[in-house]
């Protein structure tokens, strides 16, 4: 490889705690200049990967639509949003079309995940990680914020500061990584970043199930959970939830296409929705924590091993620029590890293979 590109520096950091309205201002003040910029980019970064661009328009009346549900059942998040949106001195139309960017149309990103029990971890605690194929100026308007509940999980995220929730752990050993799905969209259904939130928010595995069962969902997509119970690989779309079983060692790898035998069908209708080589990731990564395996088992290290692969670069596991028109210009924006048990997550800003990992402790 020629290209080199470092960017040595951890994401600014955030604890809020109180009400869902003191959350929500403590986030717009702290990020003021953050939330302010990518509310104003969010449209034109969206419809750089969309093919079919939408306007400021079409956008609000989207997130309009979803929100008016999303009021229903979350009413907390509902009052956060508002609460941000006076802080940072935003519309609230704004966060919500944040909130509900990948609802606006077929947008292309990407992700390898890697699941792994803790009976076959090293460490003896199960842990998540994965590789985030996106858009490289989001790195630049991100942090780890931890929110701190009435009544609720404790919860560390990395995000864009003004979304509800993104890859994170929790105070009761969850943690959530995730994939961009090829599948139907409904656009009144509750924002993914909502799905995401009600499962760190949730006290156990039964529970965080259950809340995503049993609300009306607006897309397709992967959650790759770790839980004090065990790996869950959840397959939700609009009108189901799959769970995925975990292979028999306790090692699990997801990426960009469906893999559950009732949903298989979608990567024949929607083919064109399978983010670049993904069903190449998902087998190299299965086969290098295979390798990797020992008689102890895999460890958090193993897994930056894996996720700083370059067999097939530039559009390997760790994504660099290439010449695809659509995607070319994204790259794997960090990689992120959780260890919920531990109540850390490490985080590479920038590629892995030349960032290291910085490690962030939930407090």
């Amino acid at each position: 490889m020629t290209e080199k590109f470092v960017n040595r520096h951890r994401f600014p950091e955030l604890t809020v705690s109180g009400s869902p309205s003191d959350i929500g201002h403590q986030i717009g003040e702290h990020f003021y200049s953050e939330i302010n910029e990518i509310t104003e980019l969010v449209i034109e970064r969206f419809n750089k990967s969309n093919p079919s661009p939408v306007t400021w328009a079409e956008a609000e009346k989207i997130a309009s639509q979803s929100f008016s549900l999303a009021g229903v059942f979350f009413p907390d998040i509902i009052s956060e949003i508002n609460a941000t949106s006076e802080a940072a001195g935003v519309p609230v139309e704004r966060l919500m079309v944040l909130n509900t960017r990948n609802m606006l149309g077929f947008a292309n990103e990407g992700c390898t995940s890697i699941l792994v029990d803790a009976k076959a971890s090293t460490t003896g605690t199960g842990f998540a990680a994965q590789n985030w194929d996106n858009d490289p100026v989001m790195g630049s308007l991100s942090a780890v914020i931890t929110r701190k509940g009435t009544g609720k999980p404790v919860f560390m995220s990395w995000m864009q500061p003004g979304l509800v929730a993104y890859m994170g752990i929790n105070s009761v050993g969850t943690g959530i990584c995730m994939n961009a799905l090829n599948g139907p969209s409904d656009t009144k259904g509750i924002p993914w970043y909502f799905l995401v939130r009600a499962i760190l928010e949730a006290e156990s595995q039964k529970s965080a199930v259950t809340q995503v069962t049993s609300v009306p969902r607006s897309l397709t997509a992967n959650a790759a959970i770790i839980t004090s119970q065990g790996p869950l690989n959840l397959e939700i779309t609009p009108s189901s939830v799959e769970a995925v079983k975990v292979d028999q060692n306790g090692i699990f790898v997801h990426t960009n296409h469906c893999v559950h035998p009732g949903l298989q069908e979608n990567n024949d209708k929607y083919a064109d929705r399978i983010y670049g080589q993904s069903y190449e990731r998902l087998e190299r990564g299965k086969a290098l924590l295979s390798d990797l395996s020992g008689l102890n088992g895999v460890s958090p290290n193993d897994a930056k091993t894996v996720l700083s692969d370059h067999l097939g670069y530039p559009t390997s596991i760790c994504r660099h620029p290439n010449n695809d028109i659509a995607t070319g210009w994204q790259r794997s924006v960090i990689s992120i590890i959780l260890e919920p048990a531990l109540d850390v997550i490490q985080i590479s800003n920038g590629n892995p293979c030349n960032n290291a990992y910085e490690t962030y402790r939930m407090n």
